[in-house]
């Protein structure tokens, strides 16, 4: 068990490559698959973590009465697509 924590990168000009090299779900796939999923919703920000070599998202969105929440999901396979 890894006690080490992710290390998310919010500097696109970093992170395009690595979901380019890595064959990961593209920041505009994410968008148009998380209005599906969390409708009424926007994403305010998107980081790329790594931990272990798994990769994810962390998700800052905005609901519908400007509350803001955080949520995780596989840069593979965002909201198990």
């Amino acid at each position: 068990m890894s006690s080490a924590s992710p290390v998310c990168i919010t500097d696109w000009s970093i992170a395009a490559p690595i979901v380019y090299r890595e064959k990961l779900t593209t920041v505009e796939a994410l968008s148009r698959i998380a209005a599906d999923k969390m409708a009424g919703s926007v994403i305010v920000r998107t980081a790329l973590c790594e931990e272990d070599g798994v990769f994810s998202y962390r998700i800052i969105a905005r609901d519908s009465q400007g509350r803001l929440s955080t949520l995780t999901v596989d840069a593979r396979a965002p909201f198990g697509r």
